[in-house]
């Protein structure tokens, strides 16, 4: 049964009252007129605005339906409040791009994992967009506690992305929760796999070759102290003893903490993910 406008809006109240350090927008479709005194209308397109600030995120069909950002987070809610037997959840969203994007990020810290000193549980990140630069998209990942670095789960996981044209589903989010959590044990085995796949001068460098570092940035990498060992990639490799999983741990730990841009950590972290894990069957082969 679809919901009455006065419930939507208590609902969005309700969220903008729980996260009161997020600005939400308040966002509107507006008709598009042009000319000198905007006398013409452009037929069948309209614009995604702002009614708090004026900003126009951009130009959308008329078929296009708004996703309030408060909608995803009531919905993820919901599905939170269903699972059971992983301790509390906890939720956070996150706006950039001047509002136009938004990622909720769900973590499970009560369903710990243990490699090597690093304590990890799962994650999943939650993506919708009024700029239309995302789907309604869902990935599930891991976060490191000592050093609250964020990884990216590559082949092992579950997502989904649908359209704003379509009805968003309470289902699917939960299956995708639900499904990401059931594999998130083998991931942690491969990852502990990782922790025994030594890498060689040669190695590293073909690695390098893939990964999306400017020169500078790989300066930097290879002198940042790992947090829970206190070891450069540098120091690791001239003992010839730099694993895979310190390499991922100090790429992580530097996209988390000195990649300034939320829509690059993004766009990197699955990046790196993947060549991590590409490397992993090299090294096995």
């Amino acid at each position: 049964m679809e919901k009455s406008y006065q419930q939507l809006q208590d609902e969005r109240q309700e969220i903008r009252d729980r996260y009161p350090q997020v600005s939400f927008p308040d966002p509107v479709i507006e008709p598009i007129w042009w000319g000198r005194r905007h006398q013409n209308l452009v037929s069948g397109m309209k614009a995604i605005v702002d009614q708090k600030t004026g900003r126009v995120f951009n130009v959308c069909s008329e078929q296009y339906k708004i996703v309030h950002y408060e909608d995803v987070i009531y919905m993820a809610e919901e599905v939170v409040a269903t699972l059971h037997g992983y301790g509390q959840i906890v939720l956070h969203p996150y706006l950039y791009a001047d509002g136009g994007k938004m990622k909720l990020t769900l973590k499970f810290p009560e369903a710990q994992h243990l490699i090597n000193r690093d304590a990890i549980v799962p994650k999943m990140d939650i993506f919708t967009s009024l700029d239309l630069s995302y789907k309604l998209l869902g990935k599930f990942g891991a976060f490191v506690l000592r050093c609250t670095n964020g990884m990216g789960v590559w082949k092992h996981f579950r997502q989904f992305a649908r359209k704003h044209l379509l009805n968003l589903n309470l289902s699917d989010l939960k299956q995708t929760i639900t499904e990401g959590l059931s594999i998130f044990g083998f991931q942690v085995d491969v990852w502990k796999k990782w922790t025994e796949q030594v890498i060689d001068l040669k190695e590293y460098n073909e690695i390098w070759q893939f990964l999306p570092f400017s020169g500078s940035e790989k300066e930097r990498i290879e002198f940042l102290p790992e947090i829970s060992t206190g070891r450069t990639i540098s120091e690791s490799l001239k003992g010839k003893d730099l694993t895979l999983w310190s390499l991922n741990s100090i790429l992580t730990q530097f996209v988390t903490h000195e990649v300034k841009s939320e829509l690059r950590r993004n766009a990197i972290e699955p990046e790196i993910a993947q060549i991590m894990e590409e490397t992993s069957y090299r090294l096995a082969a």
